[in-house]
């Protein structure tokens, strides 16, 4: 069976998307396929070449680099496995990152490269146009439904009643002048101290393996924080590691707090992390090595 798929790939800047950034064409012919990526609106003061990372069904992998002139530029492949849940990233000197994702990646973005990498899928990737060449079925035309006749049958409202107002008394109105004011009863169970409330509210958790106390968030919970970090909601390298872990963490040391999205230690990793404004990475080793299980960190308030 022949298959096309069309992906929009997405500029970003610094983890923060700029807009579309061109396209990547994928078609599968059974087990065997290709890829041709059309970037454009590049910043023309980035140029040379860059190796493409993409993902193909099974792992990721990295082809020759595509080479970046006036603001644009062409890549191909022929690919040889099954060309499922395609993914694509090229990473770009000054912050800048192209990436793409076939609508039906879902969460095979978690899956590691042979290094160890993962993908950075934004959680606001534009559709993708897929088509077979595969003739559906017609519907069958649904019946014109007969009108019905409707028979409106007149009927006789009540009169409203006359409204009755009642009169207060100068004695009432000073008798309630003499009462003292009300005052609400304290709300029981909630605390003065935000963190406190927090850590009796969500599921707390030692990600490190010691007295460190962290709390398991979703991205409905930014409510909590500060006005000016809730827009991590939006964050892909974030979305990205709860889509895989299905949470992420805060916690609060000494008297700063830190968001932390859950994965595993690579350089390249490390460096798409700093891109998203994480600058920081912890695991409960101590020391991260490749391969090791931690947090990406980044300061907030509350």
């Amino acid at each position: 069976m022949y298959q096309k798929e069309i992906i929009y790939m997405s500029l970003y800047k610094d983890g923060n998307r700029l807009g579309n950034a061109g396209f990547l064409k994928v078609e599968k012919k059974g087990r065997k396929g290709s890829l041709s990526l059309t970037v454009k609106n590049v910043p023309r003061s980035v140029g040379g070449r860059f190796p493409v990372r993409y993902y193909s069904g099974t792992d990721w992998k990295e082809a020759d680099g595509i080479a970046v002139r006036e603001g644009g530029g062409r890549w191909e492949k022929n690919e040889e496995d099954s060309l499922e849940q395609v993914r694509l990233q090229i990473m770009l000197p000054g912050g800048y990152l192209i990436e793409g994702a076939s609508r039906t990646a879902g969460d095979a973005s978690g899956q590691e490269s042979a290094d160890g990498t993962t993908s950075q899928a934004d959680a606001q990737t534009e559709p993708v146009v897929s088509e077979q060449k595969k003739e559906e079925p017609r519907e069958k035309e649904e019946p014109k439904r007969q009108k019905r006749q409707v028979e409106y049958i007149a009927v006789e409202r009540p009169q409203p009643q006359e409204r009755i107002v009642a009169q207060e008394s100068p004695a009432a109105r000073e008798a309630v002048k003499a009462q003292p004011p009300m005052s609400l009863p304290p709300v029981e169970g909630l605390k003065e101290d935000k963190w406190e409330q927090i850590l009796d509210t969500y599921d707390c958790i030692h990600p490190y393996g010691d007295e460190r106390i962290y709390v398991k968030l979703e991205p409905k919970d930014f409510l909590i924080l500060s006005s000016k970090y809730q827009h991590l909601v939006n964050n892909s390298f974030l979305l990205h590691g709860f889509y895989n872990y299905r949470h992420v963490a805060l916690g609060k040391e000494k008297e700063t707090y830190y968001l932390g999205v859950p994965g595993v230690f690579y350089e390249r990793e490390k460096m798409v992390a700093l891109m998203f404004g994480f600058e920081a990475f912890e695991c409960a080793g101590g020391e991260p090595k490749a391969g090791e299980f931690g947090y990406y960190l980044r300061q907030v308030e509350l």
